[in-house]
C-alpha cells in the first residue's frame, strides 16, 4: 500500500486571489503559491489586502519544506511576506518569479527568513519527499510554470495560471508535449486546473494581437501624449506598449514604484527589451513635447494610491492630465474592482482626456485559458481525477462541466472550496476534513514576536458540508 497524500486548500477556490494550497506527504508540507487578494467595495476603505488564514500552517510550520511559486502575480506571491513572519522555508521558481516575490519580501525585511532557489524550464528537483517538475506555460507574466508533483500516489499536476497562446510575445509556449508525455507514460492521477475563464466560449486571444491594436492607436494619435495603464507585472504588455511607443518616436516613461521596479528587474533578466536611450524618468518629462511621450503607469485597477489615480485626481507632481492626453487602460477590471476603475475613468474624462479601454478597442488579452483551450488541455492530459481551482464558484462549476464533457467520470470530479482537505489513497480521492479558511486582514505592521503572531481582522468564514 502506497503512502497517502493530502491536499489542503487555503485560498483561491471560491474567489479571485489568495491562491495557496498545501500538499502533505510523509508528514512534510509543500506549499504551491501564497497569494493575497485585493479587497472589494464591501470590505471597507480601510482594508488594503486580504490574505489566507495561516493558523493551520503556523501550527505545522516545522513540517514546511518549501513553497513552489508558479508565477509572480500578487495573487500568487503577495502573502509570502506575511507567512514568513511566522515560518521559515525556501522558495522555488523562475528567476523573474522570485525577483517579483523578493521585492515585497525585502520591503518587509524578511529575506533572512527564506532562500531563493531559481529553477529553469523543465527542471525536476527534489523538495522533501516530492519530486517537483516545472513545466513551461504561457500566461500574462513571463516565465510561468505548471507544476507536476511526482508523489507516492502518482503524478499530481497543478496547471498554474495559463493560456494556450500559439503566438506569444516571447515565443515560449505552454508545453503541451510534456503534459502529453506525462499522461501517456506515468499517467496523471489528479489534475488541478485554472478555472478563471472556464465560462468563456472559444479560445483566448493571443497576447501578440494586442500589439497590433496598440500600434494603430499610437499612429492615430501621433500629435498627443499617450498614457497607458497595465499591471506592473505584465511584462509582455509593457514590451508591446514600449515597442509601439518607440516605433512612433516616443520615449517610455514608467510611473509608479512597482512599474519602475519591475521594468528594471525584467530588463536585468533580459525578459524586457527597451533601449536605455528610450527609457526616461518622470522628472525629465518637461524636456519633451507631448507627441514624444508615452507614460506606462500603474493603477489599471483603480487602486486608491496608484500613479494613475493620482493623475486622475490632479495630485501627481509630474503630470497634469488635459485635453491633449490619450489614456489607454490595457487591462480588464478584476471582478469587484469595476467601481474603482470607473471612478478613475470618470475623473480622467472630466479633465478632458480621451480614454480608451477594452470596451472600445481590443487593448487587452486575457492570460487565462477559455473553454476550448481548457478542453484541449484536458484532452492532452487525460486525468484520472479532476479538481477545478483558481476562480469564483461559478468558474469552478463551469470547469467541472468541461471535464465531464471531455470524459472525466463525474464521480472523479471533486468540486472543492477554501478550507477543504482531500486525501489521495490507493482506493481513490475523497474529502478528508476541513481547516480554517477565513479572510484575514493583516495588521499594517507586525513584529515577529509571539504576541503579534497571526493577528488581524477576520472578515468571513466559509462553512461547507459534504
Amino acid at each position: 500500500m502506497s503512502k497517502p497524500v493530502r491536499i489542503a486548500f487555503l485560498g483561491g477556490l471560491g474567489e479571485i486571489g489568495r491562491n495557496c494550497m498545501a500538499i502533505e506527504q510523509d508528514k512534510k508540507i509543500l506549499l504551491i503559491d501564497c497569494g493575497l487578494m485585493f479587497p472589494k467595495a464591501e470590505h471597507g476603505d480601510d482594508v488594503d489586502v486580504i490574505i489566507p488564514d495561516f493558523e493551520w500552517l503556523i501550527e505545522r510550520k516545522d513540517r514546511i519544506v518549501g513553497c513552489v511559486v508558479t508565477h509572480g502575480h500578487e495573487d500568487h506571491v503577495g502573502a509570502l511576506q506575511y507567512l514568513l513572519q511566522d515560518a521559515s522555508f525556501p522558495l522555488y521558481g523562475s528567476a523573474l518569479t522570485l525577483g517579483l516575490a523578493r521585492n515585497r519580501i525585502a520591503e518587509a525585511r524578511l529575506t533572512d527568513r527564506t532562500r531563493f532557489v531559481e529553477v529553469s524550464d523543465n527542471d525536476r528537483i527534489k523538495i522533501g519527499p516530492f519530486e517537483v517538475e516545472f513545466i513551461p506555460v504561457t500566461h500574462s507574466v513571463p516565465h510561468a510554470h505548471a507544476i507536476a508533483l511526482h508523489t507516492s500516489q502518482g503524478v499530481v499536476v497543478h496547471s498554474g495560471d495559463f493560456k494556450i497562446d500559439l503566438t506569444p510575445v516571447d515565443h515560449r509556449r505552454t508545453d503541451l508535449a510534456r503534459l502529453g508525455s506525462l499522461s501517456c507514460n506515468e499517467g496523471i492521477r489528479l489534475l488541478m486546473l485554472d478555472s478563471t475563464n472556464a465560462g468563456e466560449r472559444g479560445h483566448a486571444p493571443s497576447e501578440s494581437d494586442v500589439g497590433s491594436v496598440l500600434r494603430s492607436i499610437f499612429n492615430e494619435h501621433r500629435g498627443r501624449r499617450i498614457i497607458t495603464a497595465s499591471f506592473a507585472s505584465h511584462i509582455h504588455r509593457v514590451q508591446q506598449i514600449a515597442d509601439a511607443a518607440i516605433d512612433s518616436g516616443r520615449v517610455v516613461v514608467p510611473l509608479g514604484r512597482s512599474m519602475i521596479n519591475n521594468i528594471r528587474l525584467a530588463r536585468e533578466l533580459k525578459a524586457l527589451t527597451i533601449p536605455e536611450k528610450c527609457l526616461v524618468g518622470a522628472e525629465s518629462l518637461g524636456k519633451y513635447d507631448d507627441e514624444e511621450i508615452c507614460i506606462i503607469s500603474t493603477g489599471s485597477q483603480g487602486e486608491a494610491m496608484s500613479a494613475l489615480t493620482m493623475l486622475a485626481k490632479g495630485d501627481s507632481r509630474y503630470v497634469k492630465v488635459g485635453e491633449n492626453d490619450v489614456v489607454i487602460f490595457s487591462s480588464h477590471a478584476i471582478p469587484g474592482n469595476e467601481q474603482n476603475v470607473n471612478k478613475v475613468i470618470d475623473a480622467l474624462l472630466r479633465r478632458g482626456a480621451n480614454v480608451v479601454h477594452s470596451g472600445i478597442a481590443d487593448v487587452h488579452a486575457t492570460g487565462h485559458a477559455q473553454a476550448e483551450d481548457i478542453k484541449t488541455y484536458l484532452n492532452v492530459t487525460e486525468p484520472q481525477w479532476f479538481v477545478p481551482i483558481h476562480g469564483e464558484y461559478r468558474h469552478m462549476v463551469a470547469n467541472a462541466e468541461l471535464a465531464k464533457i471531455m470524459g472525466v467520470s463525474p464521480r472523479k470530479v471533486l468540486l472543492c472550496e477554501d478550507g477543504d482537505v482531500i486525501e489521495i489513497t490507493d482506493s481513490g480521492i475523497d474529502f478528508a476534513g476541513r481547516i480554517s479558511a477565513e479572510f484575514v486582514v493583516p495588521q499594517k505592521s507586525q513584529s515577529r514576536s509571539k504576541k503579534a503572531r497571526h493577528k488581524g481582522a477576520k472578515l468571513a468564514k466559509r462553512h461547507k458540508k459534504h
